[in-house]
């Protein structure tokens, strides 16, 4: 990856994060587009955040730093789409389950389509 690079990758991880965590929410019951548009929003909060953190390290700190750095900003950011998504959803489900669940299901994803084809 290049710096050029970045915001093109950045763009996509973001569209695969709504689109997956979309999926997956609404495979959990998450079905009202008021829902549907804050588990987008919340995404389009904490993702930017979670990819250009990732870049700087590998750029300015070194790869190996890259998976215990991920894992921490992977655990904050279920935490604040969790408190996000108490706040604004009706639903009866546990807001952090649900964070969980979706944030997984995108991170594995998106491990996935990385290094297969992208």
């Amino acid at each position: 990856m290049t710096l050029e690079q970045l915001p093109l990758i950045m763009l996509r991880a973001l569209a695969l994060t709504v689109i997956i965590e979309g999926i997956a929410a609404w495979i959990m019951g998450v079905r009202s587009r008021q829902e549907q548009t804050t588990v987008a929003l919340a995404n389009l909060l904490t993702n930017p955040i979670v990819v250009s953190t990732g870049a700087a390290v590998q750029f300015f700190i070194s790869r190996s730093a890259l998976l215990p750095i991920t894992l921490v900003m992977e655990a904050a950011v279920v935490l604040i789409e969790g408190l996000i998504y108490k706040k604004h959803m009706k639903t009866d489900m546990n807001p952090f389950l649900l964070s969980c669940v979706c944030n997984l299901a995108s991170y594995g994803i998106g491990e996935i389509l990385n290094r297969f084809v992208f």
